[in-house]
């Protein structure tokens, strides 16, 4: 059984926090639930999701005793089985001035630049959470045969929409940071929209299909 607690932090956060080590596909599903729960009710000003946690800073008129309540009904009621996804496929250009990383992915690997892009592309990714930067989703898990660690020395430009890889995680840039990660391809998909209700385009829980062009490796 899930270890777990919920609790008030300062006047008008709830947290809840699972306090055993990893989680399994069920609990992370729990997890996603909640989080959708919780933005159904209109009663948060933001909605913070982690590995393990996920706290909610109600608005200033919200009471939090009585939200606590209602978040531990929910926790205890939510089936995992609940929770659908939504699914997002994101066309992407692979390699060259898209990716200028494929190329040593590939070598470190030992596999082709071809076989790169299909290991990438044949899985369908789940949004563990986001961070970073506004829209940054992690999402996982990569191929075990693609985990390669982060650059040694970060770039200092990375472009939007670059789709990289690092350990056992893969992403998308949504907008040019400084960065880390092995660059092996780019897509137009815009990820952030500062205009929306919610403005990262990829929630936690979603789930993501990298589409190759049909261009192939450019």
């Amino acid at each position: 059984m899930t270890n777990n607690k919920i609790y008030i932090l300062g006047e008008r956060a709830l947290v809840l926090e699972i306090t055993q080590g990893s989680l399994s596909q069920e609990q992370q599903s729990k997890l996603f639930a909640l989080h959708a729960w919780m933005r159904d009710q209109k009663a948060f000003i933001d909605i913070v999701p982690a590995k393990t946690t996920i706290t909610g800073y109600l608005m200033h008129s919200q009471d939090p005793e009585y939200w606590l309540d209602k978040m531990q009904d929910a926790w205890q009621n939510i089936k995992p089985e609940s929770y659908e996804p939504t699914v997002h496929t994101i066309l992407t250009h692979y390699g060259k001035h898209f990716g200028p990383d494929l190329e040593s992915v590939a070598s470190l690997t030992g596999l082709s630049q071809s076989q790169v892009v299909e290991l990438h592309s044949q899985c369908s990714y789940q949004v563990k959470f986001l961070g970073f930067l506004p829209g940054f989703a992690y999402l996982g898990e990569l191929n075990s045969q693609l985990h390669l660690p982060r650059l040694d020395s970060p770039r200092t430009h990375v472009p939007k929409g670059s789709v990289a890889i690092a350990q056992d995680l893969t992403a998308v840039y949504p907008s040019e940071s400084p960065g880390g990660w092995r660059l092996i391809g780019h897509t137009d998909t815009a990820l952030f929209n500062h205009n929306l209700d919610s403005p990262s385009i990829l929630q936690p829980g979603d789930v993501v299909k990298f589409i190759p062009s049909t261009e192939g490796i450019c």
